[in-house]
C-alpha cells in the first residue's frame, strides 16, 4: 500500500456543524474569550474586562515596575514583551492613569451600557475621527448608537488624547 506520509498526522478541515458559530466582529461574534460571563479558575462568574491600548501599556508597565521590585533587574528582558511595549507606547492614545480613568469615565456611562465591552476598547483605542470611520472599524456599533450620540463620544475622546 502506497501512503503518503506528506499528508498523515494533519487535520483537515471539516465543514461547520450547525452549532458552531463562525467568529465575525461585525455581529460581537468574537469566540469565547469574550462572553460577557467569564469564569476565574476557582469557577466564579465575573464580567468582561478588555482593555483599550492604553489601559494595557499602564497594567503591563505597572507589572513589570513591580517585578522589578521583587525580582532581578533583568525581568523585562523577554524579546516579546519588548515588542509589544514598544507596539503600545506607539499606538496607544492616552499617556497617563488619570486620562485612561477619565476616559473609563466616558465610556461606561449609563447610556452606553448596551455596548459590548469589547465595542468600548475600541472606541478606546482607535482614533476615530468621525462616526463613519467609527462605523467601519467597529461594524457593530451600527444599530446601537444614534450619528449624534456617536459623534459626541468621539469628541469628549478627542479632548482627552494626548498630543505627541
Amino acid at each position: 500500500m502506497n501512503v503518503s506520509t506528506s499528508t498523515s498526522g494533519i487535520k483537515r478541515r471539516t465543514v461547520k456543524t450547525l452549532n458552531e458559530e463562525e467568529e465575525n466582529a461585525a455581529t460581537l461574534h468574537l469566540g469565547p474569550e469574550f462572553d460577557i460571563k467569564q469564569y476565574t479558575h476557582d469557577g466564579e462568574a465575573m464580567d468582561l474586562i478588555a482593555l483599550n491600548l492604553s489601559e494595557a501599556r499602564i497594567v503591563i508597565r505597572t507589572a513589570l515596575k513591580e517585578r522589578k521590585k521583587l525580582m532581578t533587574p533583568n525581568v523585562g528582558a523577554n524579546e516579546v514583551l519588548k515588542k509589544t511595549l514598544d507596539y503600545l507606547s506607539v499606538f496607544a492614545r492616552f499617556r497617563d492613569s488619570e486620562t485612561c480613568a477619565a476616559v473609563e469615565q466616558v465610556l461606561k456611562t449609563p447610556e452606553n451600557s448596551n455596548l459590548h465591552p469589547f465595542e468600548l476598547a475600541q472606541l478606546g483605542s482607535l482614533a476615530c475621527d468621525d462616526t463613519d470611520e467609527a462605523k467601519t472599524l467597529i461594524p457593530s456599533l451600527g444599530n446601537k448608537k444614534t450619528d449624534d450620540e456617536l459623534q459626541n463620544i468621539l469628541n469628549q475622546l478627542s479632548r482627552l488624547e494626548t498630543p505627541y
